[in-house]
């Protein structure tokens, strides 16, 4: 066959391969769909970490653009980590169609999956990712000193890109995590664990700049997003909350020298039948840090316990120090918050003796008591400079 015909028969192949793929376009000389299935992962009880491994390697070094994709079908998975850098300083996109389950049992390893030293990676697909938590919350219980679980999705040194559009349930631990992260867009997600499931946060996020977390529904058993320490100029928005602990930051102060927690906004979200809802919370005889430029508004809390809450004597256990926090948190407005408590004391804002808040506006504040009739919620100040303006239910503490 001569040439030309060799030619424009693999220009049409391509084109046709590359039009099957949402991640390959017509006209797109360079693109390629590496399915785990076809690098031997099967359907059912196997453990296909192998496999998983050995499609996201071709992946990342194919010179074009590549999509990790996994089909429809359950696949069991062991602890995987798909590492970086790929080809050209990119990502492949990765679709997850099908169901990812956990191998039952513990592991040594913090994470399940874990995605690290990536620029410019897509995780999603609209599958879903289940941890099969239940056996390990029990040994989630600890205080200052702890091991978690294993967290389900963990982000490490992972730059420009996104993840959107899964469905992720019953984690071990935390469901996600970023760590060391820079410029990240989270949307479209739901996570959902028992409210009994100790520690299993939806999303956690330290030592990160620049992500937005919006449009999803996350309740869990602990905080639906927890924004912990080195965390700068974060953005939470359109989030329904619950159950769980709400939406918190910290807790901060765990460990020595933390990085300072810098730039958050949490805006337009529904908090719903949670143990808190809007929390800055850090240990006691902790090392100096701060939290400043933190802004919420337009939240509305159903049926929540303690809706607004600076807790700066964070301990969930009996072992803590007896020296105050040292945690400077300053430039703090809650505005146009409004709902119902489930407790009479609904704004409750308990700073440090060693290091007072300092410019903590609360505005339009309408929490009344779920319960109605003659209940009337309360508000307490400790160690705080405050001012009140517009609407105060509760009045405010002077």
């Amino acid at each position: 066959m001569p040439s030309r015909y060799w030619t424009a028969f693999f220009t049409i192949l391509v084109v046709f391969l590359c039009s099957s793929s949402d991640a390959c376009k017509a006209g797109q000389s360079k693109c390629r769909v590496f399915d785990v299935t076809r690098f031997g992962a099967v359907r059912g009880s196997q453990d296909n970490s192998q496999a998983f491994l050995a499609a996201w390697s071709a992946a990342c070094r194919f010179k074009g653009k590549a999509t990790f994709v996994v089909p429809k079908g359950t696949f069991k998975l062991s602890p995987v980590q798909f590492k970086g850098p790929c080809y050209d300083g990119a990502s492949p996109s990765v679709k997850i169609r099908g169901v990812l389950q956990a191998l039952p049992g513990s592991s040594d390893d913090n994470y399940w999956i874990k995605f690290s030293d990536l620029n410019r990676l897509s995780v999603g697909g609209g599958g879903e990712i289940d941890g099969q938590g239940a056996d390990s919350w029990s040994g989630n219980k600890c205080n200052k000193e702890c091991k978690l679980s294993s967290t389900t999705l963990k982000f490490d040194r992972v730059r420009d890109s996104r993840v959107a559009r899964l469905s992720l349930l019953n984690s071990k631990a935390f469901h996600i995590k970023f760590h060391r992260c820079d410029n990240i867009d989270v949307y479209g997600l739901k996570i959902s664990a028992p409210w009994n499931s100790r520690n299993t946060d939806g999303i956690h996020i330290a030592v990160t700049n620049g992500i937005t977390i919006r449009s999803s529904i996350i309740g869990t058993g602990d905080d639906c997003i927890s924004v912990g320490q080195g965390s700068r100029n974060v953005t939470i928005s359109n989030i329904i909350c619950g159950p769980g602990h709400g939406i918190s930051v910290g807790s901060l102060g765990r460990y020595e020298n933390e990085m300072d927690v810098v730039g958050l906004v949490v805006k337009n979200c529904t908090i719903m039948h949670t143990a808190n809802g809007l929390r800055i919370k850090t240990w006691p005889g902790s090392s100096k840090s701060r939290a400043s430029g933190l802004l919420f508004e337009d939240i509305n809390m159903i049926d929540v316990s303690n809706p607004i809450f600076i807790d700066q004597k964070y301990c969930p256990g009996n072992d803590c120090s007896s020296e105050p926090s040292k945690v400077q948190i300053n430039d703090v407005k809650f505005r146009r918050i409004k709902g119902t408590s489930l407790t009479k004391l609904a704004v409750n804002l308990l700073c440090s003796s060693d290091a007072p808040c300092s410019n903590v506006e609360l505005d339009d504040i309408r929490l009344e008591c779920s319960a109605g009739g003659e209940c009337r919620t309360t508000s307490s100040c400790t160690n705080v400079k405050a001012n009140f303006s517009g609407v105060q239910i509760p009045s405010p503490c002077l």
